[in-house]
């Protein structure tokens, strides 16, 4: 017989040169959308983005909103010397606090 199953241990299965090799299967829970939208809510509360969705397992996506609404965020600290950024960055925080949750917890469920 070449592979014996327990009731509590991993599979077992005999190699091509009689060794035996033990099967282990990763059990991944599944992530929260609500759980990932707070972390995007939280945070962002105090402009920090993207923890959510790294949280919900895609780390590029939540390094890009972090960077790069931080790079929004200086550009719109420069236009508030002319004054146009005392409306574009609240505007462009709105728009983060409600885009950036969303994407998150639906990233979740798609999972």
């Amino acid at each position: 017989m070449d592979q014996t199953t327990h009731n509590n241990t991993p599979p077992v299965v005999t190699g091509p040169t009689g060794n035996v090799q033990q099967v282990h299967h990763y059990y991944h829970p599944h992530k929260s959308g609500g759980v990932a939208a707070l972390l995007e809510v939280i945070p962002g509360l105090f402009q920090v983005f993207g923890i959510g969705h790294m949280y919900a397992g895609n780390v590029v996506t939540g390094l890009l909103f972090m960077f790069g609404y931080w790079a929004l965020a200086f550009v719109n600290f420069l236009l508030c010397f002319v004054f146009i950024g005392f409306i574009t960055w609240p505007l462009c925080w709105v728009a983060t606090m409600i885009i950036s949750p969303l994407i998150a917890a639906n990233t979740c469920k798609s999972r």
